[in-house]
C-alpha cells in the first residue's frame, strides 16, 4: 500500500487512502479482478506491479491492464522494474490474457524505453476518462 501511495503521489493522483485500501483489498479478495507482483530486498518491499483484468473486444477477450509499475527511486536502475514487468506479463499470460495494455505519462522516456525493450509499442491514440463518482 505504501508503494502505491508513493506512486500516486509522484504522479499527482489524488486518491483518498480509504479508497485505495478498499481497491487493493478487493484484488486480494477476488483473483478474477487482478493481481500484484512485489519485489523484495531482504524484508523490504522495493517495487511493485499492479495488474487489473478487463474483457476487451479489441483483444478478443480477457486482457490485462498494467495499472501501476513502481520501483523506489533509490532502487531504480538495477533491473527491478524489468523483473516486475516480466513477471506481470508471465502471470497475465498464464491467467489467459490475450494482451497487456498500459499507459505512459508524457515525456516519461525511461518508462517508454523499458516497455519498448520488453516488446510493447505505442498505440496511435490518447486515453480519456470521465469520473463518475463526482457527478
Amino acid at each position: 500500500l505504501c508503494l502505491l501511495a508513493a506512486q500516486f503521489h509522484a504522479h499527482e493522483i489524488d486518491l483518498p487512502d480509504a479508497v485505495l485500501r478498499e481497491a487493493v483489498a478487493a484484488i486480494f479478495q477476488r483473483d478474477d479482478l487482478g493481481f500484484f507482483v512485489v519485489a523484495h530486498d531482504g524484508g523490504d518491499a522495493v517495487g511493485m506491479a499492479a495488474v487489473s483484468f478487463a474483457w476487451t473486444l479489441e483483444h478478443g477477450g480477457r486482457s490485462a491492464w498494467l495499472d501501476e509499475l513502481y520501483v523506489l527511486p533509490e532502487r531504480r536502475g538495477r533491473g527491478i522494474g524489468t523483473a516486475l514487468l516480466r513477471e506481470a506479463v508471465r502471470h497475465a499470460a498464464a491467467s489467459g490474457c490475450a494482451a497487456v495494455d498500459l499507459e505512459v505519462d508524457r515525456d516519461h522516456r525511461r518508462a517508454e524505453a523499458l516497455y519498448a525493450r520488453e516488446g510493447f509499442h505505442p498505440l496511435p491514440r490518447s486515453r480519456w476518462v470521465r469520473l463518475l463518482k463526482e457527478e
